[in-house]
């Protein structure tokens, strides 16, 4: 049978291992598998407490409205609001599965096929492969520790004039894998050079709060009220 195109991208390499260290623990190895960024010791007592309640009390496990439950959508934006000062209405917030299938909407909703969308290097890997899953141009920003592995006006304009456009730039800070972060000057000249270039800008905020200087904050491209920009909010929201 026919396997489209979109389909051909590269594998994620940390799935594989997974799938590796799954096989090795169901034939009694014991394993630490320090591959996948994901919480140690499972969801918060609070959660599985109250997840426990509401089994208990037979609740309506159903479909919900398409864009979330109300009060969790609202909980979202008081945190920006609380954390960050960042007046985000409502009905701009929108529940999802996982940030990778936040990943799939916000692209969908941002870009059509062809555009041309910059990633700093080294970065996440999965950008990329979602990305031309669904017929985007990906433009890699080599950076370094000149950089602090972040993007910068000048690598845009440098892959401005070589790829003749940018559609789209996708950042993270703390960056993956390196933990860097923008200053909130950075990030501020960043989103202005997108602002006045019309391109988009897209805020990936999973790793917010994971910080290990107690006297520096993680800085939201929300802040930046100029910037044409999508938010993938953290589940570190405590909401």
């Amino acid at each position: 049978m026919k396997v489209s195109r979109r389909a051909q991208v590269p594998g994620f390499e940390v799935m594989k291992i997974v799938e590796q260290v799954a096989v090795l623990r169901a034939h009694g190895q014991d394993v630490i598998s320090l591959c996948v960024g994901e919480p140690g010791g499972g969801a918060p007592g609070a959660v599985n407490d109250r997840a426990a309640a509401l089994h208990g009390e037979h609740q309506e496990f159903g479909y919900t409205p398409a864009r979330g439950l109300t009060s969790t959508r609202q909980a979202v934006a008081g945190h920006y609001h609380r954390q960050y000062a960042v007046p985000v209405p409502v009905e701009n917030v929108v529940m999802t599965t996982g940030s990778s299938g936040a990943f799939q909407l916000a692209f969908l909703a941002a870009f059509d096929q062809g555009d041309v969308v910059a990633l700093a290097r080294p970065g996440y890997p999965a950008y990329a492969n979602i990305l031309q899953a669904l017929g985007l141009t990906v433009v890699d920003l080599p950076t370094g520790p000149a950089e602090r592995f972040q993007p910068s006006v000048e690598l845009l304009e440098k892959a401005r004039a070589e790829h003749g456009r940018l559609d789209g730039l996708i950042i993270a800070s703390p960056n993956n894998p390196t933990g860097t972060m923008f200053s909130e000057a950075e990030l501020d000249q960043l989103a202005s050079w997108c602002h006045e270039q019309g391109v988009r800008l897209v805020s990936d905020e999973i790793y917010h709060g994971i910080e290990f200087d107690p006297g520096r904050r993680s800085q939201t491209a929300g802040s930046i009220r100029t910037a044409p920009s999508l938010f993938l909010p953290s589940p570190n929201t405590g909401v």
